[in-house]
């Protein structure tokens, strides 16, 4: 009997591992529960958080974790194989292509959760290689937005079928159950909410207290909401000082009005982003952000810049507010976005509703994504 091959470069709680469960989880509703084989190479970090593992092999998932040294086992005739990122240890890549360049995989699936290819396929012989798989259909890549396309497209020179967008699905299960059924929130204050760890600066909470200082600065006319702002998913460790700071200003800069939740569980992670009622996208890159994804089904209308997954998440004046391209400098028309948002004459609360309303709709779409129209055609 044929098997299934998926590969996750961890078992982490977190994006790309995330979808991969719910491929298996797919595939395995379409009946090849018993050919799936789900490998790992998270090494040690795996072996001590497991709890990914254990839900996926409590479903009768087959997992195994790897050192980023071992290689995987060899496939046998008709097998099939699903990469699930390009973040794979070398090795692994290299000894997936070789098979399918040798014929002993018939067919290859890529899905590419990165924003930047070359980042990690260094080389030019690397679209070099990939253009003439793609074009004989024997490699399938997958990118989860129109933007995160459009620069695969120049980086392999290559448009064609093999290369295509593959949404993430909104998965509506453990904490995410209910994500509908929560009311729409109210605006008499504005509540904004970036949620994600701070890491090395590229989610754009800097950027964002620097846009709330600018506009606390500007002189007041007349009556406006109150400004909050939530910070969800802090790290709290001692290696994690950017953390540190943004809590240190945040809170001198808006005192009680200023509200953090410690990078953890989801549920308590979902259960804060309910308390807000804007979701601020403002990354210096993005592939597709589930996160914006998770706000609008709160009925949270976005403030969002372009990047990956924009396309499909915000429509202007509708669904939320476009902030343009990334950067890393403040714009007179972002600044005055958000001083129109605490005006409730300039944006009245009839007009926000709508709109949480609107980005729900949109977000129920992505709840009923299917995976298996790609893997199994």
């Amino acid at each position: 009997m044929a098997q299934f091959w998926l590969y996750s470069h961890n078992f982490t709680h977190t994006g790309a591992p995330l979808v991969l469960a719910a491929i298996a989880r797919e595939l395995a509703s379409e009946g090849w529960r018993q050919q799936l084989r789900l490998l790992s190479w998270g090494g040690l970090h795996d072996r001590v958080h497991t709890q990914l593992r254990r839900e996926l092999e409590t479903d009768g998932l087959r997992c195994r974790v790897l050192d980023a040294d071992q290689l995987p086992p060899t496939p046998r005739p008709g097998d099939r194989l699903l990469l699930n990122s390009l973040a794979l240890p070398a090795p692994v890549v290299e000894t997936a292509l070789g098979w399918l360049e040798q014929g002993q995989l018939r067919r290859l699936d890529w899905y590419a959760h990165e924003a930047n290819p070359a980042h990690y396929l260094t080389g030019n012989h690397w679209p070099q290689r990939l253009r003439p798989l793609l074009a004989d259909g024997r490699l399938q890549l997958r990118v989860p937005s129109q933007h995160c396309l459009a620069h695969y497209q120049v980086w392999l020179q290559h448009e064609g079928d093999g290369l295509a967008v593959q949404c993430p699905r909104l998965e509506l299960s453990g904490p995410r159950a209910q994500l509908f059924e929560q009311p729409l929130p109210g605006f008499d204050s504005l509540r904004l909410q970036l949620t994600g760890m701070a890491g090395g600066g590229h989610k754009g909470h800097l950027w964002l207290l620097r846009l709330v200082q600018t506009v606390l600065k500007l002189r007041q006319e007349g009556p406006l909401r109150p400004l909050e702002l939530h910070f969800i998913g802090l790290e709290t460790d001692p290696g994690a000082p950017l953390a540190r700071e943004l809590r240190f200003w945040g809170q001198a800069l808006l005192g009680d009005k200023f509200h953090w939740t410690p990078h953890g569980p989801q549920a308590p992670a979902l259960a804060a982003m309910a308390r807000a009622n804007i979701a601020v996208s403002c990354s210096r890159r993005e592939t597709f952000s589930l996160v914006a994804l998770e706000a609008m089904a709160l009925g949270q209308p976005l403030l969002r810049n372009r990047t990956g997954g924009w396309q499909e998440q915000l429509e202007p004046a509708i669904t939320g507010f476009d902030l343009g391209e990334p950067g890393g400098e403040l714009r007179s028309e972002q600044v005055q976005l958000l001083q129109r948002l605490r005006d409730p004459q300039a944006t009245p609360e009839a007009q926000l509703k709508a709109m949480g309303r609107e980005a729900r709709g949109r977000a129920h779409r992505f709840s009923q994504v299917r995976y298996s129209p790609w893997l199994l055609a």
